[in-house]
């Protein structure tokens, strides 16, 4: 057992790459700055209970199966979240876009979404998680009297973690992130009137949706199981003034908005684009002496005029690829 001073969380390090296929050992190209990190490894213990002439209920146990899990979440940067795109998004299209790059992220039903290696490295030991898919990725803000940084999060699902060495994060200086000042919230009848209709919510979330679930197999001894996923889905929420019942009117006769929240700073920019916007729930505040609120939820569904899309997230910075 190697000895070691104790140390601060925050010297621990994340490292993330796309992988060309499932357990591949990507290319390092990002190193994440964390605010939630948990991603460890779970063995499955199976406890021997057989009756062997005792009251004691356990009498031996084994490990069988592995797989890790656990939440990644920080700031959103102007490169970061493209890379959190590649495991959510099974496409990303890229176009020169000037002296930058514009990449596109959408769903495609005939294209495999990407597994993605992290490499936690702490003081301690470094670890390597190899085929990590993404359950989500989440997008919030929230506005406080200081402001609010724009940040994203995700749940990562994957293999058992192999012990590595020789890994050194290496930070993008200068790299951009978003204020809330820096964020819009446009919602109109459709896309070609989002222009005009930029809104004000106290706060919104986003939240990117494919869910998987650990699938074990007999005779399975490398720890390296599979993983199903569910339908995919988007959905969100805001909080805004009620300054007009327009918002319940949509509500009350089901009526499809475009929906779309755009961050920029400087020359780097994010997007998310829904075409068909539904809201599923509208709630007002009841503080008898606050200003009153409207929370409302929101679904990004399946839209047929526009090639069946439902969400959509484009970045504008200066990385050439996503590709694994």
């Amino acid at each position: 057992m190697t000895a070691f001073n104790s140390y601060k969380k925050r010297r621990e390090a994340i490292v993330i790459g796309p992988e060309s296929a499932p357990g591949t050992v990507a290319t390092k190209q990002y190193s994440f700055r964390w605010l939630d990190k948990g991603l460890k490894p779970i063995p499955g213990v199976l406890e021997n209970e057989s009756a062997m002439g005792s009251d004691v209920k356990i009498n031996d146990s084994a490990i069988d199966l592995w797989h890790s899990e656990g939440p990644l979440g920080g700031k959103v940067t102007e490169d970061g979240i493209g890379w959190l795109g590649t495991g959510m998004f099974s496409k990303v299209t890229t176009t020169a876009a000037g002296a930058q790059f514009k990449h596109v992220f959408s769903r495609d039903k005939t294209v495999a979404r990407r597994t993605l290696s992290v490499w936690d490295v702490r003081p301690v030991s470094t670890r390597l998680y190899k085929s990590c898919y993404m359950d989500n990725l989440t997008v919030s803000l929230e506005v406080s009297e200081k402001g609010a940084w724009l940040e994203a999060s995700t749940v990562l699902k994957g293999w058992k973690h192999e012990d590595t060495t020789g890994v050194t994060p290496a930070f993008k200086i200068g790299e951009k992130e978003f204020t809330s000042r820096q964020v819009e919230v446009f919602l109109a009848d459709d896309e070609a009137g989002l222009t005009a209709g930029k809104i004000k919510p106290k706060s919104i979330s986003i939240q990117m949706e494919e869910g998987t679930t650990v699938d074990h197999s007999i005779g399975e001894v490398n720890d390296d199981p599979e993983f199903d996923s569910a339908p995919a889905e988007a959905k969100g929420s805001m909080v805004i003034k009620y300054r007009k019942t327009d918002y319940e009117d949509g509500y009350f006769t089901n009526k499809i908005h475009a929906l779309k929240v755009v961050a920029t700073n400087g020359t780097s920019k994010v997007e998310w684009l829904g075409t068909k916007v539904r809201f599923r729930e509208l709630t007002d505040s009841d503080g008898r002496d606050d200003v009153v609120t409207q929370e409302i939820s929101f679904y990004f569904e399946a839209d047929e005029n526009n090639a069946g899309k439902d969400i959509e997230m484009t970045v504008t910075n200066d990385v050439v690829s996503y590709a694994a």
